[in-house]
């Protein structure tokens, strides 16, 4: 596992659980829908394995340059609706792709404001996944972890563990992962 990777997993778990809204941004590579899908994958339903007690439910929001403020209010009334019926359970708004949104002619995002600042009996956790930083009016009202651009030493480390998750016991690579941070 790459340093990005699990800074990733572990900001969005805290996170998750205090619901503190978060945005993770990067560049394409950065570990980010890696990192949330681990969570979502590993933290569903009661296995013994889990490291949280409570379940964690996403609804996620796929940002475009044609979203609307609509579809953001609709996934947030169904995490809300969720959430009250199941307050055994951490439901997470995902906003993927979120910048894309912010470049939408429609100007979605001007009504997260007022979803990110609302507090209710039960809160729904809001992450937010971007290649770019949103404006600081929407920064500000959330934890921001900015990734840099992946070393050459974390892609090849990440395209390791990739192949010997689908190719257990094989361990080629046509060079040295230490060389690549000369």
């Amino acid at each position: 596992l790459n340093g990005a990777l699990l800074e990733n997993v572990f900001v969005l778990l805290v996170c998750i659980q205090t619901r503190i809204p978060v945005f993770l941004v990067g560049k394409p590579g950065s570990s980010k829908s890696l990192a949330m899908q681990l969570i979502r994958a590993n933290l569903r339903g009661d296995t013994p394995k889990q490291l949280f007690k409570q379940r964690v439910n996403v609804i996620a929001f796929q940002g475009s340059e044609s979203s609307t403020s609509d579809g953001i209010l609709v996934v947030f009334r169904k995490a809300r609706e969720y959430q009250e019926k199941n307050p055994d359970v951490i439901v997470v708004v995902l906003l993927d792709e979120v910048g894309l949104a912010e470049v939408s002619q429609h100007n979605p995002l001007k009504v997260l404001h007022s979803l990110i600042d609302s507090k209710g009996p039960n809160p729904v956790a809001i992450v937010g996944l971007s290649n770019w930083a949103l404006d600081p009016a929407k920064m500000n009202r959330a934890i921001h972890l900015s990734r840099p651009e992946p070393s050459k030493s974390d892609l090849a480390k990440t395209a390791l563990e990739i192949q010997w998750g689908v190719l257990p016991g094989t361990a080629y690579f046509p060079f040295s992962v230490n060389e690549l941070d000369r």
